[in-house]
C-alpha cells in the first residue's frame, strides 16, 4: 500500500523513545508497539511520546526485547496480545558495546547511560543475536528489519538475520562517517 496503510512497526529497546516517537509522529495510520527491559526508561519514552502528541499512538511494553510480542504458548512473555504481534516492520537500536568495552567509554556516557542500556555481552552481539533466534517466534516475520549496529558488526549482524529466515535482500546504510551503521533486510 502507499502511505496510508496502516502497518504495525515494533520498536524494539526503545529506550528513551525516539525510533517509535518518531515512526508514530511520521506514520499517523500506523499502529506503533516498543518495548524495553527498563521501567525507567519506559517512563522517559513515555514522556517523550506525550511530549510529542503521540502518547496515545505508541503501546508501551515492558520486557526483553522482542518476549512482550511473542504469545505465551510460543515461551514469549505474551504480555501485547493474544497469539503474540504481527509486526510489519521491526526498527531496534539496541545496545551493542562489547561488555569489555564499557570501561574505557568516555566518563559522561559510562556513568549516565544506565549500563543496561550498553552492554551488548561479550561481542557486543548478544542483543541482535537473540532478537534474530526468537524473530520466527512472532506470529509472522516483519516484512522489513531495521536494526542499528556498532561500528565493525554489519556484516554479523547480517549472517544473524540471514540464519533466521530468507530475506530477499539485506543491505547496510552509511551513517556521515561512512560506517555501517544500519543493517536492513526486506522480504515480499
Amino acid at each position: 500500500g502507499g502511505e496510508g496503510a496502516a502497518l504495525t512497526a515494533l520498536d524494539i529497546g526503545t529506550g528513551s523513545g525516539a525510533l517509535a516517537v518518531t515512526l508514530a509522529a511520521e506514520r499517523p495510520a500506523w499502529r506503533v508497539f516498543a518495548s524495553d527491559l527498563s521501567p525507567d526508561a519506559l517512563e522517559v519514552a513515555r514522556g517523550n511520546a506525550a511530549a510529542n502528541g503521540v502518547g496515545e499512538r505508541i503501546a508501551f511494553a515492558q520486557g526483553d526485547l522482542l518476549e512482550p510480542f511473542i504469545a505465551a504458548e510460543r515461551g514469549g512473555a505474551g504480555t501485547a496480545a493474544e497469539g503474540g504481534l504481527a509486526a510489519d516492520i521491526l526498527v531496534s537500536n539496541p545496545p551493542y558495546i562489547p561488555s569489555a568495552d564499557l570501561p574505557g567509554l568516555q566518563r559522561e556516557v559510562r556513568d549516565y547511560e544506565p549500563r543496561l542500556a550498553l552492554d551488548g555481552g561479550p561481542d557486543g552481539l548478544a542483543p541482535y543475536r537473540r532478537m534474530a533466534e526468537r524473530l520466527r517466534l512472532l506470529p509472522r516475520l516483519p516484512r522489513l528489519v531495521a536494526w542499528e549496529v556498532g561500528a565493525g558488526q554489519a556484516d554479523d549482524a547480517a549472517a544473524l538475520l540471514r540464519a533466521a529466515a530468507e530475506w530477499e535482500r539485506i543491505w547496510f546504510v552509511k551513517d556521515y562517517a561512512g560506517i555501517d551503521r544500519h543493517v536492513m533486510a526486506i522480504r515480499r
